[in-house]
């Protein structure tokens, strides 16, 4: 482990700040505070304010030019995802991912995903990126908790994974720009394109039947599912709903979607 040198934005010993308490649970024992960092320190900023003001631009969480950027702890400004962004600086620090599971512990990247590589299931997902979407990486989270083929990221190529917690990392992911690109993938590949979508005529989850290589679309959150997915899709399915929404989140209906398989096609 290489000794890191936090840079915070403010003092960390403050009532309800959980630096201290953070460090400790994620294993974090060669750190200083404020010090001048040598050649082999990682220079972590906890807070984007002193990173901004050091790289003269705004700055987002994670790895940049050199250094790390990491959420602040501090009550007032801990955001939802702050523990995923500190649980995967911990990683790359320590060498090792923390959010896998027992028997993938100690194991480099490359070698846990040769490892889900060998037995994944004969399903994929393909999530519509119309707009720079969060969800994505969700979606990928949720693809490699059911161990799907791959996932299929269907217009632009730049997506938000934060959601993915790492999981990216172990997954198949394929871009595809257009509908002519997402033929040729289909027919490459021998999948059935499936939309999850409440499209007239769609089926009732419950009530579907399983292609034997299904690509399983889900829209976007706001825009929907891009039209020309729908044309060219050979089933719609929608997923039953029976609260005063209109919708459910995209990397929720892909969990649902893929338990489903599973349930039907293993029983």
């Amino acid at each position: 482990m290489k000794r890191i040198v936090f840079l915070p934005d403010r003092p960390l010993d403050r009532e309800g700040d959980l630096f201290f308490a953070l460090v400790a649970q994620l294993g974090l024992t060669d750190w200083v505070i404020d010090e001048a960092p040598l050649p082999d320190d990682v220079v972590a900023y906890v807070g984007k304010e002193r990173a901004s003001e050091h790289f003269g631009h705004r700055v987002r969480t994670g790895p940049l030019e050199g250094a790390y950027v990491l959420p602040s702890t501090a009550p007032e400004h801990r955001g939802r995802f702050y523990e995923g962004v500190w649980r995967n600086f911990a990683s790359y620090v320590l060498g090792r991912d923390l959010a896998v599971r027992d028997e993938y512990k100690l194991l480099p990247p490359e070698e846990i995903k040769a490892r889900l590589d060998a037995k994944r299931f004969p399903f994929a997902l393909l999530a519509a990126n119309v707009a720079y979407d969060f969800n994505i990486g969700s979606i990928i989270r949720s693809a490699n908790a059911f161990l799907a083929s791959e996932v299929v990221i269907y217009g632009r190529r730049k997506a938000d994974l934060r959601g993915a917690m790492g999981a990216h990392v172990y997954e198949n992911i394929v871009h595809l720009p257009d509908a002519d690109a997402l033929a040729i993938h289909l027919r490459e590949c021998g999948q059935t394109l499936v939309c999850l979508e409440d499209a007239p005529g769609a089926v009732p989850l419950p009530e579907f039947e399983w292609p034997e290589r299904p690509l399983i679309a889900l829209g976007q959150e706001g825009p929907g599912m891009p039209e020309e997915l729908l044309a060219a899709a050979a089933h719609a399915v929608v997923i039953p709903q029976f609260g005063s929404m209109r919708s459910i989140n995209v990397g929720v209906a892909a969990g649902i979607a893929m338990y489903d398989w599973h349930a039907k096609m293993r029983s």
